[in-house]
């Protein structure tokens, strides 16, 4: 029953407790407003840990026990927590100890992201037992309580962030504004982790937070102009405080070259004009340009990934060719790791991946969980790192254009293509680029998906996604399967289909989202 985010700092209590003069708000409920104001700080998907310690008066001591139980059980059951426990203090000598007429008691919980302790700070049986307990305390001996970062775990289950594409409005064949209810497309189902408010925290040295995907950004978007891609690495390592604004304190080797997917996180599709960056952002000196990556092209390493933030998708180039660049650091990220392994030089050769820089080397993100996809026996596959259901067969359609796409995704349903699950028409739907792209080992070619994945008659040309390109919205993002890379073409085209259903949903299906 935490109080306030800091530890040991105690509200003033009535003598009866829990119960508030006429017009002023109960010692619960300022609690419960205190640590909710803490949570809207935080990235919603960052682990988070607390401790709480009651004085419990002796005579209540068994009551306590048996709500704290009740407590515990219900707990337990819920999604993303780790440990939860209470336990009774063991005094010692020489230590203070509280009031005497009372004992100590510890909780202890751990939560794989915050939004899954507010569910559980914002539930009924922990209030049922903030209200039975806090008469059992000392009036003038509130609750104390002290957060920590959590300890997310290897295997913990903590999903990689897949950020929405920011996409707000829908879009006919011919570009044209249409009402989003029932089309299908990204703007209205809005799938993914939508974006804290405020997004971005200028952290005034010189460095941007992101506070979707934790990742620390050079406010200055173009510090040193056009680089080759191995020019980039090299002077993103040696950057330090006191050079590119900075006054953070960093040394040379804190700072990289973004991966492909770590440099994608920042995008926003919703863009008509000018970089595709969310609204309200605080970089300064940003470009709708080319800026690379520190991930290699599989199928063709003299290639390296690049990233055209005028309209959004990866796209590759040869290394000596001359791009921006944007620094980043930071090792809690929730970005997913790419999957690349190997290094190599600028005109393809296998490189010792030691002091690169490249991606390869580095692999930052959240690891893959082992197994990455199970194969559910009803034509569906779990992907265990976006909590995504893929259907098992890659191409279901044969080639469509872009809108039967959408339709023929909106009525799947079970006891088609192999579909034993119970799905109904509307379950599923034609994934947008991100979701699409989530797909994607950067370390493997034809197909571009992780070893050992349990898809059949995967398509390796080009996928539909449901993503418009709102610049034009005559045409619509697709993914090369069979490379990874992400570009566009008019919604005529005949394409293949790759059908989705689950993860996250900002949108409300069946509501128009237009903006």
């Amino acid at each position: 029953m935490p109080k306030q985010p800091q530890s040991g700092e105690k509200s003033p209590v009535d003598d009866q407790p829990g119960q508030p003069q006429p017009g002023e708000k109960s010692p619960i409920d300022v609690i419960r407003d205190s640590v909710n104001q803490m949570l809207n700080g935080r990235n919603p998907r960052s682990p988070i840990s607390a401790t709480v310690v009651f004085h419990v008066k002796k005579a209540s001591e068994g009551e306590f026990k048996r709500n704290a139980d009740v407590l515990t059980a219900a707990t337990l059951k819920l999604p993303g927590v780790t440990e939860f426990g209470f336990k009774k203090h063991l005094p010692f000598n020489a230590e203070p100890g509280g009031p005497s007429d009372t004992v100590e008691y510890l909780i202890f919980e751990n939560w794989e992201t915050v939004e899954q302790f507010r569910a559980q700070w914002n539930s009924e049986h922990l209030h049922a037992f903030q209200n039975a307990v806090f008469a059992m305390l000392p009036p003038d001996s509130p609750p104390d309580v002290t957060f920590y970062e959590g300890f997310p775990g290897e295997g913990s289950g903590v999903a990689a962030v897949l950020p929405q594409t920011g996409q707000t409005r829908c879009y006919n064949k011919n570009g044209e504004v249409v009402p989003c209810e029932g089309s299908g497309q990204d703007a209205e189902y809005r799938a993914g982790d939508a974006s804290p408010h405020p997004r971005f925290a200028d952290n005034g040295d010189g460095t941007v937070t992101d506070r979707l995907t934790n990742l620390i950004w050079l406010k200055d978007a173009n510090p040193f102009g056009e680089v080759t891609r191995d020019g980039a690495i090299e002077l993103a390592r040696k950057l330090e405080s006191g050079h590119g604004g900075l006054s953070d304190g960093s040394k040379a080797g804190d700072w990289r070259l973004p991966n492909v997917n770590e440099l994608e996180s920042l995008l926003d599709l919703n863009n008509t004009s000018g970089a595709a960056l969310p609204p309200g952002h605080p970089f300064r000196n940003h470009h709708p340009a080319n800026y690379w990556t520190s991930t290699s092209v599989a199928a063709f390493p003299a290639l390296g990934w690049y990233v055209a933030t005028a309209v959004g998708p990866p796209v590759f180039d040869l290394k000596g060719n001359l791009m921006r660049m944007w620094p980043v650091r930071g090792d809690d990220s929730r970005v997913a790791r790419t999957g690349q392994d190997q290094c190599y030089g600028p005109y393809g050769q296998p490189l010792d991946c030691n002091g690169t820089g490249q991606d390869g080397e580095l692999r930052k993100g959240v690891a893959w969980p082992e197994p990455r996809f199970t194969d559910n026996g009803d034509g569906t596959v779990t992907d265990h790192l976006t909590e995504h259901v893929w259907l098992r067969d890659g191409n279901p359609f044969g080639t469509l254009n872009w809108q039967d796409a959408l339709d023929h995704c909106n009525r799947l349903c079970s006891g088609q293509h192999g579909l034993s699950d119970g799905s109904k028409p509307g379950d599923w739907r034609l994934p947008n680029i991100n979701e699409l792209r989530s797909l994607e080992d950067y370390g493997q070619h034809t197909p571009a998906l992780p070893k050992d994945h349990p898809f059949k008659n995967v398509r390796q040309s080009l996928c539909w996604s449901s993503t418009t390109v709102t610049s034009a919205p005559n045409l619509a993002r697709f993914l090369f399967v069979g490379i990874g890379s992400c570009v566009w073409d008019h919604k005529s085209v005949q394409m293949g289909v790759w059908p989705v259903k689950g993860g996250k949903r900002g949108g409300q299906h069946g509501q128009s989202k237009d903006a």
